[in-house]
């Protein structure tokens, strides 16, 4: 019985290794294109605002339509935004954005625009924004791909995508009362950039108490928008920091910082800036938005050994003239009219007030335009005066709030007015346009500049400048430069 199992074996095994080198040269071969949440784990705490990207690698694959359908726990995180990424090109068309907070999903479906060519280049078609729930319990779970379609060049679908869920961990209790997490992060968050501009951001960290003795990031940015000049290593880890790597790759678009603290040194607790990155854009970038992307951020505790949960925040680079809001000279105030109004003409609205210049924005041609004969709503206007005078004239229609339909809005600048009686976060006032425009600005009157300016999927304070959405307030009877990413219709806010 023996000898016969033995033979049996032996005979199999001559084919049997032949099947498994003929598969293996057959895998060699042929690379199965994926899509990926990247980061694959994200750990966060209650409250916190994270960004994962969709990342698309054709493997080679020439790709003119993607779509994917995600599946998250809504006890766990709210989506805010999805904001469609390079990978298709600068332009693609939409077929789909369908974010649904209350059943966790999200379908996003995207092709390349009339005349472009289909793209096999790794790159990121989304990035996701979600905020942590207050109450969400501690644990993990999933930022489940359930779907991911690519097409090729003619359309037909492409067999045997792969998709690489991602993970979120809650680090805190609810309330706060649990251990908050390191976090690396790259500051100013928000850059925006024209193209030949040079710039430079700072890898920040915060051990969150815990000391620090070692750092190890990877960043990747996009090789088409920024070149990086320089990797210089700051104070957090002292002043003689040892170095493992410090490796600058342009032609891929990534970074390795590798440094520990010198011997005889101490390991660091407090907040410091770990690197300073100087970049230069490119002078044939593209106009929009790209990520400056922290792939890995490791630490290393006093004894050397891994801190857990480290989290990541990433930063943002925004190219393009037109994302400065038109010149404006001083003493220019910003205004509209919060309601329909019983008698609109300017010659009754503006009765009293001394000015000597009104203008209403024409988004199509880019151009102030004269001879304004009647305020509406929605609607931004500037006027010419030298002291501060409140418009009184402002009475409804029949005595009752009454709104137009809507307000067109054109991609790029657009005068935008409030129509509420009272403060109202812009996140409210613009809900109806959330995935149709990056940013809204306000026009200081005391200092005659942009003191605050609101980034749409973003939230609370951001720096000095930058704010959430949530906490950007349009004021009545006030109006606001909104940047616009296609062409929409806003509506009037009704409470």
């Amino acid at each position: 019985m023996k000898t016969k199992i033995s033979r049996k074996v032996r005979h199999l095994t001559i084919p049997f290794l032949i099947f498994c080198v003929l598969a293996t040269i057959s895998i060699g071969v042929v690379q199965a294109a994926s899509v990926s949440i990247e980061p694959a784990t994200n750990s966060v705490n209650q409250s916190d605002t994270f960004s994962v990207n969709v990342v698309v690698d054709p493997a080679g694959q020439a790709v003119s339509g993607v779509q994917v359908k995600l599946g998250f726990n809504k006890s766990v995180v709210n989506l805010n935004s999805a904001v469609v990424g390079t990978f298709l090109g600068s332009s693609p068309i939409q077929f789909a954005k369908n974010i649904d907070n209350t059943n966790g999903t999200l379908e996003l479906a995207y092709n390349i625009a009339g005349g472009d060519s289909a793209k096999s280049a790794n790159g990121t078609f989304a990035t996701l924004t979600f905020m942590v729930k207050s109450n969400a319990a501690n644990g993990s779970s999933n930022l489940d791909l359930t779907m991911a379609k690519l097409t090729d060049a003619n359309a037909d679908p492409i067999a045997g995508v792969t998709m690489n869920d991602g993970t979120i961990t809650v680090m805190s209790s609810p309330g706060g009362g649990g251990v908050t997490a390191p976090t690396v992060r790259i500051e100013p968050s928000l850059n925006s950039v024209n193209r030949t501009d040079t710039f430079s951001v700072n890898v920040t960290i915060d051990p969150a108490g815990q000391a620090v003795s070692g750092v190890q990031v990877k960043l990747g940015f996009d090789k088409s928008v920024v070149n990086l000049n320089s990797a210089v290593v700051g104070s957090f880890l002292g002043s003689s920091p040892l170095q493992f790597a410090n490796k600058i790759d342009n032609p891929n678009g990534t970074l390795e910082l590798a440094y520990t603290i010198a011997g005889g040194d101490s390991a660091k607790s407090a907040n410091g800036t770990f690197a300073t990155l100087t970049f230069t854009v490119k002078s044939d970038a593209a106009n929009g938005s790209s990520n400056l992307d922290l792939t890995m951020a490791k630490l290393t505790d006093a004894n050397a050994d891994p801190i857990a949960g480290v989290v990541m925040n990433d930063g943002q680079v925004v190219v393009g003239t037109g994302l400065t809001p038109p010149s404006v000279n001083m003493s220019w105030r910003f205004i509209s009219v919060p309601y329909q109004l019983n008698n609109s003409t300017v010659a009754y609205v503006l009765n009293g007030i001394q000015y000597d210049g009104l203008f209403s924005f024409d988004p199509v041609n880019k151009t102030y335009v004269g001879g304004v004969m009647d305020l509406v709503p929605l609607k931004g206007y500037l006027i010419h005066m030298n002291t501060s005078q409140d418009i009184t004239n402002l009475v409804h229609i029949g005595g009752q709030p009454q709104m137009p339909p809507s307000l067109d809005v054109k991609k790029g600048w657009n005068l935008v007015g409030t129509t509420n009686t009272s403060a109202l976060d812009s996140e409210t006032m613009l809900g109806a346009i959330d995935q149709s425009y990056y940013s809204i600005w306000n026009f200081n009157v005391l200092t005659q500049s942009y003191d605050m300016i609101g980034i749409n999927g973003k939230s609370g304070n951001i720096d000095a400048t930058h704010v959430g959405t949530d906490v950007f307030m349009m004021q009545p009877k006030v109006s606001y430069w909104v940047w616009a990413t296609q062409d929409t219709s806003l509506p009037a806010y009704s409470p």
